[in-house]
């Protein structure tokens, strides 16, 4: 893997973190649609939607400097998709805002060597906050 602004190879341990980066994104991509899809209200299936494609313009942007395809954790997906089934919406929610504090931290240590990703840090800050107001809404609680 190459940074295309320096042209240096990216390390090894990049190298492994860009991979996982770009597998929690499109991992997310599927999540989100279903958490969409599940939500009753118009609103909440707007946002969900449109982190959902935030997610996958993200995986899109990480596959330029992995310069391969990977695909979503299955298990995760089952997994996710059973939990939020059994525990609901809400409990799905809230796994996934967590989630988004986590790429947020892995963001910032990667944007240091490549610092286009500090605009990908500020988006899942976004979908963090947009998450928090769908939680903090009286019709989840």
């Amino acid at each position: 893997m190459e940074n295309k602004r320096s042209a240096k190879p990216i390390p090894k341990d990049l190298a492994r973190q860009i991979i996982r980066a770009q597998r929690n994104e499109v991992t997310e991509y599927h999540i989100y649609k279903r958490l969409a899809r599940k939500a009753r209200d118009k609103k909440h299936k707007e946002i969900l939607n449109s982190i959902a494609e935030d997610e996958l313009k993200h995986y899109r942007f990480w596959m330029k400097y992995s310069k391969t395809e990977v695909d979503p954790r299955k298990w995760n997906l089952f997994r996710y998709f059973w939990l939020t089934q059994i525990l609901g919406l809400k409990f799905g929610l809230m796994k996934m805002e967590k989630g988004e504090n986590s790429a947020k931290i892995n963001y910032a240590e990667i944007g240091k060597f490549i610092p286009e990703v500090l605009q990908l840090s500020k988006e899942e800050s976004q979908h963090q906050n947009e998450l928090i107001k769908i939680l903090k809404s009286g019709i989840l609680k």
